[in-house]
């Protein structure tokens, strides 16, 4: 595979979902999505979950008027699992996150909003601050937005990187957790069971 291709296939996304924004006129525009098994468990490798079980997004897009900006709403319901960083047992984690972005064909991405707010900072000669999404829209390209891709960003940003079983989650010591593999023994502190492990080990 040449270098570009390598590229392009690290690049492509594992969800894609591309939606027309012509679909769009005055009126909400409802539907709900669903990746494929395999889309599942090529976002879960991404995501650093064991497995993604179930994803379900619930989108609304409106255009607002004056600006043709396109706003997307999401509700985003999932089932992952996942090791706890205590026990490392399995455990299964529902997801559930809203999310907003707002979407621009390239030619018209600066809103009426966000030029009229940078014309008066010039005028005062003020230093810029980061502008609100919904004033720096993300360009459609080519018509369309992909919604499956925009999903799994707002996932991975809703995903506990330190999951822990409902036992552990009040902040209960490492220590505490702790046990010999095949034994089931208890330890105080690390310290304790490796030193028990050795003492099996000069006794065996």
């Amino acid at each position: 595979m040449k270098k570009k291709d390598t590229e392009k296939a690290a690049l492509t996304p594992e969800w894609t979902s591309l939606f027309d924004t012509e679909k769009v006129d005055r009126a909400p525009y409802t539907l709900k999505l669903s990746p494929a098994e395999a889309e599942r468990t090529a976002i879960a490798k991404r995501l650093g979950l064991l497995s993604l079980d179930s994803m379900e997004v619930d989108y609304v897009l409106r255009r607002n008027p004056g600006n043709m900006v396109i706003h997307v709403q999401g509700e985003i319901c999932a089932s992952a699992t996942q090791k706890c960083v205590v026990s490392t047992e399995l455990m299964k984690q529902k997801i559930e996150a809203g999310f907003d972005a707002w979407y621009a064909d390239a030619s018209q991405a600066v809103s009426f909003t966000r030029a009229k707010r940078e014309r008066d900072l010039e005028k005062d000669n003020i230093e810029k601050p980061v502008l609100d999404e919904s004033e720096d829209p993300e360009p459609i390209i080519d018509g369309k937005i992909d919604l499956g891709e925009l999903a799994v960003q707002h996932l991975s940003l809703s995903i506990n990187p330190y999951p822990r079983k409902e036992e552990y989650a009040q902040g209960q010591p490492l220590a505490e957790a702790m046990k010999t593999v095949g034994t089931g023994e208890i330890y105080n502190n690390p310290f304790e069971a490796l030193k028990n492990w050795r003492e099996k080990e000069s006794k065996g």
